[in-house]
């Protein structure tokens, strides 16, 4: 039985490394290219197999889409920025892994609380959210002055443009997870 488990798992985790090359590397399937920074779904495939296979698959999930996107800046960057920004794993590895985190501990505390449908969209929301503030966050610490001058913004005004940022990409992107992810994980609950 235990084997029958293990091979269902990483038959799952393989399932997600496969959707997750897809989306990064067919153009328009994950990341929508608006330089400077490209807005993305990528994070739902994270979120939703979070969702199926619990918190340390879901950080392991999200730590391979940390990889790849690095792999990607090295190999197809989509802006100037790409390969000053994705290849530090700090921000490319990082809040990729802590979407899983953050979604598998808010799920699980939520489901306690409020309906498994109100409990996906909320932790959905959040981990989506993480992704786009721990990004920016690591931007703002590794790379204001690079960052400040490539989008000729003052000093002064970077965490102003960061803000920006969250609230035109990462809001919306965290409202489309929301809606999305309880789509797709409650038939595949089911199922898996």
């Amino acid at each position: 039985m235990k084997q029958t488990i293990n091979t269902k798992r990483l038959t799952m985790m393989a399932i997600a490394t496969a959707i997750l090359l897809i989306q990064n590397f067919v153009p328009f399937l994950g990341n929508l290219p608006l330089p400077p920074l490209n807005p993305t779904i990528i994070h739902i495939t994270v979120i939703v197999f979070t969702f199926l296979l619990g918190t340390r698959d879901g950080m392991i999930i999200g730590a391979i889409w940390g990889i790849i996107r690095m792999i990607r800046a090295f190999a197809m960057p989509a802006s100037p920025l790409d390969p000053l920004i994705w290849t530090n794993p700090m921000i490319a590895v990082l809040p990729r892994l802590l979407i899983g985190l953050t979604v598998g501990v808010t799920y699980q505390w939520l489901r306690k609380k409020w309906p498994s449908a109100h409990s996906l969209r909320i932790s959905a929301f959040l981990g989506s959210l993480t992704n786009t503030v721990f990004v920016m966050l690591f931007i703002y610490v590794f790379f204001t002055e690079d960052i400040a001058y490539l989008m000729n913004i003052q000093m002064d005004n970077i965490v102003y443009g960061l803000l920006a940022i969250v609230v035109t990409s990462g809001i919306p992107e965290a409202i489309i997870a929301a809606i999305i992810a309880p789509i797709v994980v409650k038939p595949l609950k089911k199922i898996y």
